[in-house]
């Protein structure tokens, strides 16, 4: 179905200014306006221009560099100085001479804009408030400028300054013509050009006055403001079906035609189109976009059929399928095993595996097709089995909520998951299966493997296992791993002093530890400590280990040592003593030089045979002195050294 969509456009009717003033020729041609400032940070200037150069030139200035910019408006650019410095906003769209544009610009204390014939072309972020300045606001040209500098050259018309943001809309609604100025919401001043440079907002303090010799020309040209004037739609045959048609009619400066907002192309028909809302779009060479929101039309969708059917479905039931009904719809069914059919209801009788698979169907309604809905029906089997199963005797083999573990026949009749018959008839059979558990300890650093399992850290290791008739023979290894002990802590009296003094041992005790000593002579011990009286051969190092668990320490060692272990017959007697006090060779001192512990008597004679002292085992030393202390003479003195089983005579000299 075809159908016309007309857009209405109401439009005011204008009384469009008659003349524009005209800057073309040499020297100071503009218009004064007064020191009209501009404060905060939101500003909009608009001019209707066709300059006939393409210099250097100011539509609108109050400027004098960018230090002091209110505003600074020229066909290139628009810049403004704020409390955070100079920023300017270029016009990105090319001016060609000898044409009438619509130029506007914008801040809004975040950006500047710059519109050409109601067009956004580009923006600049900014920020801060307007700077004022004391000059004098001038129209085609910088304030204050006798001579051609940044002078516009070519014609002006329809300009407005106003201190708040005007938005695109606005500025394109406005572009040719201003209604109401006196009550515009910001309106500063607004220039007509009706040969006259008198303030149409209403102040007139604002009123300009001609600077050299601007001249009244012909009014300005109006700008085509974009528009969609009409879509034509070719709604869809069929719900869901891309065979819609949609033109779009539009007025604009060399307008493209989108229907997605993003892509625009020359050609305004879109086709292979599908039902539904849609927003079509136009854009001008200036980059103006203009929307409308609109419906591409299609017949209701077709329903999609439900399949219905019985179920649970066992073999040999009959399948019953069903759609509802649709009045003037025809039904197409597809299934397993050649199944069609063209009917809402159908019946397939003594259902087989045969008839297990996907049913599908569809409904054509009016020339147009519903989805198609697929159902997957499965014919359940019925069962009657015969098991013969084996377990071992620590299984239990399941049957319904029945747990078996002794042989024997059992039946059962049950449903299937899918609710038919099934009866099963159970021989079971039962192996035997075994589990042992061997405690088993390991001293520290000890190891055995089992079945390729290496095991050296306590713990219960369970080696499963299987007998020939393929059940558990589960081995189970409970394992203590004990530490060594520490080597123990050994004490004795050594030294002895003499031969077969008594001997005593000790280690330090250890709990639940067993001793085992070794030592000289092929001496062995068992307990922790013992005391022998020690002979000679009894010297040397004894060690013992200490052993807990079955673990054995490493061995301490421990010496046993005698002092005194020489008879006097092992030595000599010094032939010279020298008692002069320089503490060396002082006294003859036979306990300390002989080492024995044997008792003895030693009697000293002069030359003539005089017993001059007598010293006995443990005794005081002789030191050379009489009993009145008194040093005897230098010169050879005899001893006689009487001990058990023995007698030793000789001399010595005493020399000081």
């Amino acid at each position: 179905m075809n159908k016309l969509l007309f857009l209405l456009f109401l439009f005011p009717i204008y009384v469009f200014g008659q003349n524009s003033t005209n800057s073309i020729g040499n020297g100071a041609r503009y218009v004064s306006i007064g020191d009209l400032d501009v404060f905060g940070n939101q500003i909009t200037v608009e001019a209707m221009i066709r300059k006939s150069n393409n210099t250097v030139s100011n539509i609108i200035s109050k400027h004098s560099d960018g230090t002091d910019a209110n505003y600074l408006f020229r066909p290139t650019l628009f810049g403004i100085t704020t409390t955070t410095g100079f920023y300017f906003c270029m016009n990105t769209y090319t001016l060609p001479i000898n044409e009438w544009f619509h130029v506007a610009a914008t801040y809004d204390g975040n950006l500047i804009r710059y519109y050409v014939n109601g067009c956004e072309v580009n923006q600049l972020p900014a920020n801060g408030d307007l700077v004022q300045n004391n000059l004098i606001t001038a129209i085609s040209a910088r304030p204050g400028n006798a001579v051609p500098v940044e002078h516009f050259r070519g014609n002006i018309d329809e300009v407005r300054i106003w201190n708040v943001t005007r938005t695109q809309q606005q500025i394109l609604d406005n572009m040719n013509n201003l209604p109401n100025p006196t009550t515009q919401t910001g309106l500063l001043a607004y220039y007509k050009m009706d040969n006259d440079y008198v303030n149409s907002q209403g102040n007139a303090i604002f009123n300009g006055t001609a600077q050299g010799t601007p001249s009244f020309d012909v009014e300005a040209a109006s700008i085509l403001v974009p528009e969609i004037t009409n879509v034509s739609i070719v709604d869809a045959s069929c719900f869901g079906y891309a065979d819609a048609n949609l033109s779009i009619s539009g007025i604009g400066n060399q307008i493209t035609y989108s229907i997605n907002g993003t892509n625009f192309y020359p050609d305004s028909s879109f086709s292979n189109l599908q039902g539904g809302p849609v927003t079509v779009s136009i854009k001008t060479i200036e980059g103006c976009i203009i929307s409308k929101d609109t419906i591409i039309g299609q017949p209701a969708q077709v329903p999609t059929p439900v399949i219905s059917y019985n179920s649970p479905l066992c073999s040999g039931d009959t399948l019953a399928l069903s759609i509802d009904t649709l009045s003037g719809a025809t039904c197409y069914w597809t299934g397993p095993n050649g199944f069609i059919s063209s009917s809402f209801d159908t019946l397939i009788p003594n259902a087989t595996a045969n008839q297990t698979g996907d049913y599908s169907v569809f409904l054509m309604f009016n020339g147009c097709y519903s989805d198609t809905t697929v159902e997957t029906i499965t014919v359940n089997p019925v069962y009657n089995l015969v098991l013969n199963e084996t377990i071992c005797s620590n299984e239990f083999y399941t049957l319904g909520n029945q747990q078996l573990n002794q042989p024997g026949n059992y039946f059962l009749n049950l449903q299937t998951v899918a609710g038919c018959d099934s009866i099963i008839d159970l021989t079971l059979n039962v192996n035997p299966s075994y589990s042992f558990t061997r405690d088993t300890t390991l001293c520290e650093g000890e190891s055995f493997t089992y079945y390729g399992q290496t095991l050296n850290a306590t713990g219960v290791y369970q080696f499963d296992l299987q007998t020939t008739l393929g059940c558990d023979s589960i081995i189970i290894y409970d394992l203590i791993v004990f530490p060594i002990p520490s080597a123990p802590i050994l004490s004795n009296n050594s030294p002895l002093l003499c031969p077969d003094d008594i001997a005593i041992f000790e280690a330090q005790p250890v709990a639940s530890g067993t001793f085992a000593w070794t030592g000289p002579n092929n001496f062995t011990s068992e307990v922790d400590s013992f005391s022998f009286a020690a002979p000679i051969v009894s010297m040397g190092e004894y060690f013992a280990t200490v052993t807990v668990n079955g673990c054995e320490s490493p061995a301490s060692q421990i010496e046993l040592d005698i002092i005194n272990i020489y008879t006097l017959d092992d030595f000599e007697f010094p032939n010279v003593f020298t008692p002069n006090g320089d503490n060396s060779n002082d006294v003859l001192e036979l306990d300390d030089y002989f080492k024995t512990c044997q008792e003895y008597t030693m009697n000293i004679f002069d030359r003539w045979g005089n017993l001059i002292y007598t010293q006995i085992s443990g005794g005081d030393p002789f030191n050379g002195k009489t009993a009145n202390d008194l040093n005897h003479q230098d010169g050879v003195y005899f001893y006689k050294l009487t001990y058990e089983n023995g007698e030793k005579n000789g001399f010595f000299h005493l020399v000081r």
